[in-house]
């Protein structure tokens, strides 16, 4: 069963830096496989479900992903 995660994501759309459009962030967790992914505003915030319940293990590929 699916567990929901917040990735709090540091440096998105600060200051007119690292823009990225939620909409792309959004379906780069989508094509990871992740579901029922839903963005907050323009910060960088993405809710999200896995079936994957090794914390370490997530952000990892989050982050090699991303």
């Amino acid at each position: 069963m699916p567990v929901q995660y917040l990735a709090l994501l540091r440096g998105i759309n600060v200051g007119g830096k690292n823009i990225i459009k939620m909409a792309d962030l959004k379906a780069s967790f989508e094509s990871m496989g992740f579901s029922d992914v839903t963005t907050y505003i323009q910060s960088g915030n993405v809710v999200f479900a896995s079936v994957e319940k090794d914390n370490a293990r997530l952000a990892d590929r989050i982050e090699k992903e991303l």
